[in-house]
């Protein structure tokens, strides 16, 4: 029995999924109103909409021009990020007659669109090592 726990334990040490730490350095915010809405995809099948679908979401207040906000514990692979600074806290991108964006927002690689969503190819990055720091412009 013993030697069936010591390999268990092996296989588990072995098989472990490494994790990184991904800090997002966002800026540069107009104002100090609302809320920074944050998610992280693993795949484009919900990206950049569908929050629920997300490997992580985050909101957090907006009091300074820049924001740094770290997800911990993410598994190593593929990614994209979209945030939103949401200035009149409705949690949803308010855009004006023509559909364009009254909020801010951005993606991972600056990959926004003029007259579309962003794609999930072009914001995606690779997570690997300890930790991985990305710098995100926000956009108005």
């Amino acid at each position: 029995m013993l030697y069936f726990q010591t390999i268990l334990i092996y296989l588990t040490v072995f098989f472990q999924t490494s994790t990184s730490n991904l800090e997002l350095e966002i800026g540069e915010f107009r104002n100090t109103d609302g809320h920074v809405l944050i998610s992280v995809f693993d795949n484009a099948t919900a990206f950049p909409d569908n929050e629920k679908k997300a490997v992580a979401n985050k909101k957090v207040k907006v009091t300074q021009k820049t924001h740094t906000i770290t997800f911990e514990n993410l598994p190593e692979g593929e990614y994209a990020v979209v945030f939103l600074h949401d200035e009149n806290g409705n949690e949803e991108m308010d855009t004006n007659f023509v559909g364009a964006p009254e909020e801010g927002y951005g993606t991972s690689n600056d990959a926004v669109n003029t007259f579309s969503a962003p794609k999930y190819k072009d914001a995606k990055f690779l997570l690997e090592g300890e930790n991985k720091s990305l710098k995100l412009k926000i956009f108005y």
